[in-house]
Order: structure tokens, then sequence, then C-alpha cells
């Protein structure tokens, strides 16, 4: 019997070390577990400022909910039509950025200013001028619409109605300064301005993106260094949005003059876009600026199909230009051959 006692005091005591050891540890788990989940502050139309902004009480302006996030946390634009401009001024950080989602929320514009953000899931319609534009560095702007803007150029399909001299904004751009910008799976169409344009900026990816039937240019490179234009589908129907008469450029590199900022247009690639119906598919264009030249270009591996005009042409002085393995339905113009190097490219008229 005393044998069977001590066995059964030493369950006893085994048992409630080993509660001890683990209690402890599963706390510390459930802290680390619930530490590590992001808050997310909810917005609606028809919230109010005096709620909490969570899923059951959002709140309702967006400037109330900018001035409380932090890096890590999340900003839910659920289902609804907001007037209010979005500016995001605040900043997350490389590990912890700070992130904007919509749930079929329509926006009129939106301006990004800080650092390590991402965009996700937002439909911007009718903006004035640029539907989303980006300032600040580390910036992902995904899953996104942003169609029937710029309407300072018009309302379309007729644009540029009041023969505008100043200039007009774009569908999506990256602006002066912007660095390490990704631009992807975004839908961007029947804007009276530029589909998706970056100027001025530097390390941008345009990636996996529809670009139609924008005014002058689908996807404009403009003044800008170490841009990738990668697997985009860039297309011209022809149905409203027409420059002079004619369709969208597909895809433009051009060196417009910016006070204070020369000329910084090179180190960029177009690789692997479809571009179809276009006025012209890929197209380099003399500089605004004084000593601009086209510089260690890379154009690789497009497709480009059913335009009315020119597929592939280069109209200024080129340093390190390689134009390579593509398929296009006109034979290449190239105003100035030295600096160029064309191999492997298919014409394929009719295609």
């Amino acid at each position: 019997m005393n044998v069977l006692n001590k066995i059964i005091q030493k369950k006893k005591q085994i048992n409630w070390i080993l509660l001890y050891t683990l209690v402890p540890i599963v706390l510390i788990g459930l802290t680390v577990f619930l530490a590590q989940k992001p808050r997310v502050y909810y917005l609606s139309p028809t919230g109010s400022n005096a709620g909490a902004c969570k899923k059951f009480s959002p709140c309702k302006s967006f400037s109330k909910v900018i001035s409380l996030v932090k890096p890590g946390e999340i900003i839910h634009f659920t289902e609804g039509v907001y007037s209010e401009p979005v500016f995001i001024d605040k900043s997350g950080t490389e590990d912890q950025p700070i992130t904007i989602l919509g749930d079929n929320a329509i926006l009129q514009s939106m301006v990004i200013a800080g650092n390590y953000v991402t965009v996700s899931g937002i439909e911007v319609f009718a903006s004035e001028s640029h539907g989303i534009k980006a300032l600040g560095h580390y910036i992902i702007i995904e899953n996104s619409k942003v169609h029937h803007s710029v309407t300072e150029n018009g309302y379309g399909p007729e644009c540029n109605t009041e023969n505008s001299s100043n200039g007009w904004g774009s569908g999506i751009k990256v602006e002066r300064g912007a660095k390490h910008i990704i631009i992807r799976n975004n839908e961007v169409y029947e804007n009276c301005g530029e589909g998706i344009a970056a100027t001025m900026g530097e390390f941008v990816t345009i990636v996996n993106n529809i670009s139609r039937d924008n005014y002058s240019v689908n996807i404009y490179i403009d003044n800008s260094s170490q841009i990738i234009v990668d697997g985009n589908q860039v297309l011209c129907t022809g149905n409203g949005y027409l420059r002079d008469g004619r369709r969208a450029t597909g895809i433009a590199l051009g060196e417009e003059y910016y006070d204070g900022w020369g000329a910084q247009r090179g180190d960029n690639s177009i690789i692997n876009n479809i571009i179809d119906g276009c006025y012209e598919g890929i197209s380099s264009w003399e500089p605004d600026v004084e000593g601009g030249v086209e510089k260690n270009l890379l154009i690789q591996n497009n497709t480009v199909i059913n335009g009315t005009y020119q597929s592939i042409s280069l109209y200024w002085i080129n340093q390190d230009v390689r134009v390579e393995d593509n398929i296009v339905y006109t034979p290449l113009n190239i105003e100035f051959t030295e600096g160029v190097t064309l191999s492997n490219n298919v014409i394929a008229p009719g295609n």
C-alpha cells in the first residue's frame, strides 16, 4: 500500500510540474498570437466618427482613421461610395507596412505620401486629376481599378475638349522622387489621361496590369530610371479616348522637362507585354531636355499586334539599346541606328 501511495504522490508531483510548466508557455503563445494580429480600422460611408472604427461600429471619416493608424495596422474601406479625398501621410516600416484594403469601395482620389504603404482592392472613379498618386517610397498598388477619371481633361469618350495646354493627370501616377514602387494586377481604363505613368520616378515595377483605352498613352515612362514594365496587357479598341483622332500609344518612353530634374531617362526594361490595337506599340520619343538620350533600354519578348501605325519606334539618339525577341506587325522604325542592337525580332504582318 505504501508503494502504491508513493506512486500516486509521484504522479501528482509530475502533473503539477507539467501544469506549472505548460501554462506559462500557453499564455506566452497566446500573447504572441494576439500581439501579431494587426488592428483593423473600418470605414463606411454610413459610419460615425463617434464609433470605435470597428467592424460593427465603423468610422465615417478617413481623416480620423489615418490619424489613429500605426505601422502594421490595416484600414478597411467597406462597401460604398466615398466622397472624401484620401490622403495617406502616415508611414509603415519594412516589416510592418500600413495596409489599405477595399471591399467594393469606390473613391474619388487617393494620394500616398507616406512610405511602406500597401493599397489593395480599391476602385477610383471620376477623379478630377490623378486617380491614385504615389509620392513616397516602398509603395504597393495592387488589385485595384481606376477608370473614367482625369475629368480635368474631359469626361470621355471625348477628351481634351478644352484643348488643354497645361497637361493632365493619369489613372495611376508615380510622381517626382517616388522610389521602389510596385504597380501590379490593376485595371486602368477609359481615363482622359495616361493610364499608368511614372514621372520622375525610380525603381518602379509595373507588372501584370490591364491598361486599356486611355488618352494619349496607356503606360508612360517619363524622365524616369530603373523602370520595369513587365507582362502587361495594353489594349486599344478605338472606342473613344482618342488624341487628335488617334488611338493611344501602347507604351511610351519620354523625357519631358521638369524644373531642376534634368535628363534622367535610362536603365528601363519593356518586357513580356502584349500590345493590341494601339497607334504605336512601343515608342521612345525625342526628349524635351537638353542632353537627353535613350540609354540602357531593353525591349524584349513583347507581342505587338493589330496596330494602326508602327509596332516599335525609336525616334532619338540611343546608347546601349537592345530590341530582341519581339513579335511585331510592321518593320521596326529606328531613326538613329547607332547604339541599337536588334536580334531575333519576328515581323508577322496581319497578326
